[in-house]
């Protein structure tokens, strides 16, 4: 904000010959000086708590541009007055410079709000863009790991495997329990797998009274307990304690099979285990045993 000297009442000091009215003058021109500081002061003080360096020189700088009215009631009055509004011109002059400078820094202050303002803007477009980025890529393993048509229910066949074909690069298996020998029965359902450190969906290609394997891209390290839960044709829901005994990784030559998670039941209860022999029991195994 500049000082307009029209905003100040000026007197010539010299010419007057009623010091009463000159001293009343004077007195205006003063206040109206001591209101100006105080309103740039005010705006400097906004600035140096913002943290601009410069606004505390400045606020020094206003703070010497207050005037104080002089005592007029002695023989020296009107020499007290021509000084007065002498230095009172000097101060107006100083003021607006202060002022000046008072505006260009505020200026300043705003491009780096504006400009701050920017940079988290463009900091936020860029961690939404990377949150779709993740988004998409999830979606995209998981539609890799879905079967494209999966067949369910009592007549759910088992895709046949071309003599010699490879399954993919496999773990070496945990040694199996003693006297473990089950068949495998084809079933196509979502399993949802917790370790202690993952949460995923995968879905089911064969199972037996004894594991299951899981489809998924999520490879856990041979020897993981996981809890495991699906449901059997008829929304049997199945609830199980298992331990990964295997794992296949995926495979360029054979993009045809998935990669999963061979997965041994160490805890099953008296319910789950009945319900897995009465579907196991009534279905046709596939052609080689676990």
């Amino acid at each position: 904000m500049r000082l307009r000297n029209s905003a100040v009442p000026g007197v010539d000091p010299v010419s007057g010959t009623d010091i009463g009215a000159q001293a009343d003058a004077l007195a205006r021109s003063i206040e109206l000086l001591n209101d100006e500081v105080h309103a740039l002061s005010e705006r400097a003080a906004s600035l140096q708590q913002a943290g601009h360096a410069e606004a505390e020189w400045l606020l020094a700088r206003f703070q010497t541009h207050r005037l104080a009215l002089p005592d007029l009631s002695g023989p020296s009055a009107r020499i007290l007055l021509q000084a007065s509004f002498s230095a009172l011109e000097e101060h107006r002059a100083g003021l607006a410079r202060d002022a000046a400078e008072l505006e260009r820094v505020e200026a300043a202050a705003e491009q780096a709000r504006a400009e701050q303002a920017r940079r988290a803007e463009a900091a936020r477009k860029e961690a939404e863009q990377a949150r779709a980025r993740r988004e998409a890529e999830a979606a995209r393993q998981r539609a890799s790991a879905a079967p494209v048509s999966a067949p369910q229910g009592p007549s759910a066949q088992a895709r046949p495997r071309a003599a010699g074909q490879p399954l993919g690069k496999m773990s070496s298996p945990i040694a199996p329990g003693p006297g473990r020998s089950s068949s495998r029965i084809p079933m196509q359902t979502q399993v949802d797998m917790t370790s202690d450190s993952n949460v995923f969906t995968g879905f089911s290609t064969n199972l037996s009274e004894g594991g299951v394997f899981v489809a998924t891209v999520n490879l856990l390290p041979v020897g993981t307990p996981v809890d495991l839960t699906f449901s059997l044709p008829g929304n049997t829901r199945i609830a199980v304690k298992g331990e990964v005994r295997w794992t296949r990784e995926i495979d360029d030559r054979t993009p045809d099979v998935f990669p999963g998670v061979g997965v041994r039941f160490v805890e099953l209860g008296v319910d789950a285990a009945q319900a897995l022999h009465r579907f196991v029991a009534s279905r046709e195994p596939l052609f080689y045993p676990d």
